[in-house]
């Protein structure tokens, strides 16, 4: 299961720097607005250092992490909704990803220029999210057409959803998003086919100064970002996406002396990425054995069929049972062996719920 976050904000942000630090991609990032026409797309690793506790017990050809894919989408404008600067196309991009990373300009510098001439974390946010609300109320004006119809000749669902798609208009037309909006498990059913932009979950990227990297707290637009942040139901993460892309380009014995020099105890990316995987509602499983130790990723929620499912779609038809065991079981036993023999595997059936972490190995039936 790969699922992919949309990278979206102004131009000249850093969208496309923070892109290539991802993913080493090599996107085109330059000082215009517009660099990024179609979307660039990599798939990136989710840093997980479980990964090395297991193979510190479990010899093995291959380790193999779980994967997150990234799309840069070009930078939205104002006006973007009617078509500006490109519009429709990039607002369709961001329809097809499953939640968005907003990259936000939170650092002084004369030679990259801003679109607007001036440096407002809140107000650069506010731009976007208004053409992104502007196109949901197309959206919903659209099914309230077609549901309000329905409704007219008898049909009683299409007046539940002309009530749940009302409701959110009157939320979007008050400034607010779809994602802010408390609904019912029903309503955000009947919400659901219409891929609303608003609803998708957010994380804020603030892309911060080299000197504020390690204390973002001293940056007042991050400060009114993560205000911002707060109220919208919106999840935050900083970063300096110069000290991202310098730190990309080097090699991998350099890197933790190069962080410490900056002051950071682990790469901005590593944490974008973590916080993204999990913005999603993802969660990991591992399996472990002589030819790989692998990090599988399933919804949170899941239960032991749907899981053997990630790995392949006859596992979950002919799921038996699941062994299970916990990292910290390995550490203190040594082995699935001694993990047995202590009591400690856990034979789990098909109503068991996935936890993460939980190092799994399915039995499957013929």
């Amino acid at each position: 299961m790969t699922l992919r976050c949309g990278i979206v904000g102004l131009p000249n942000v850093g969208k496309s720097t923070i892109f290539n630090a991802i993913t080493a991609a090599g996107a085109q990032a330059a000082n215009f607005p517009f660099c990024t026409i179609d979307p660039n797309i990599g798939v990136v690793p989710v840093p997980d250092p479980r990964l090395e506790r297991i193979h510190a017990f479990v010899e093995t050809e291959r380790v193999v992490p779980a994967e997150l894919e990234v799309v840069d989408i070009a930078g939205l404008v104002r006006g973007a909704s009617k078509g500006e600067g490109l519009g429709n196309r990039f607002l369709g991009h961001i329809k097809e990803v499953e939640a968005v990373l907003h990259v936000v300009r939170c650092f002084e510098d004369d030679e990259v220029i801003h679109v607007d001439g001036r440096l407002d974390a809140v107000a650069d946010v506010e731009i976007v999210e208004t053409e992104l609300a502007l196109a949901d109320l197309d959206t919903l004006e659209r099914a309230l057409d077609r549901t309000a119809r329905k409704a007219r000749a008898g049909d009683k669902t299409a007046g539940a959803e002309t009530e749940v798609f009302e409701k959110v208009r009157a939320h979007l037309e008050a400034g607010g998003q779809a994602r802010s909006l408390d609904l019912s498990a029903r309503e955000a059913a009947f919400l659901r086919p219409l891929f609303l932009l608003t609803a998708k979950p957010v994380l804020y990227v603030a892309n911060v100064g080299e000197n504020e990297a390690a204390r973002p707290e001293e940056n007042p637009e991050f400060r009114r970002l993560a205000a911002h942040a707060e109220a919208t139901s919106a999840g935050i993460v900083t970063l300096s996406g110069k000290i991202e892309g310098e730190f990309a380009e080097l090699d991998p014995e350099e890197r933790e002396a190069f962080l410490a020099e900056a002051g950071l105890e682990e790469a901005g990316l590593d944490r974008l990425v973590r916080e993204a995987y999990h913005l999603l509602g993802l969660r990991t499983f591992f399996t472990a054995g002589p030819k790989e130790i692998h990090a599988w990723t399933f919804r949170e929620g899941a239960r032991a069929p749907q899981a053997a499912g990630v790995i392949h779609s006859d596992f979950e038809k002919k799921f038996i049972r699941a062994e299970i065991h916990s990292i910290e079981d390995l550490e203190t036993h040594g082995g699935e062996a001694a993990i047995r023999a202590a009591g400690k595997l856990r034979v789990e059936g098909k109503d068991y719920l996935m936890r993460d972490g939980d190092v799994a190995h399915f039995l499957i039936g013929s």
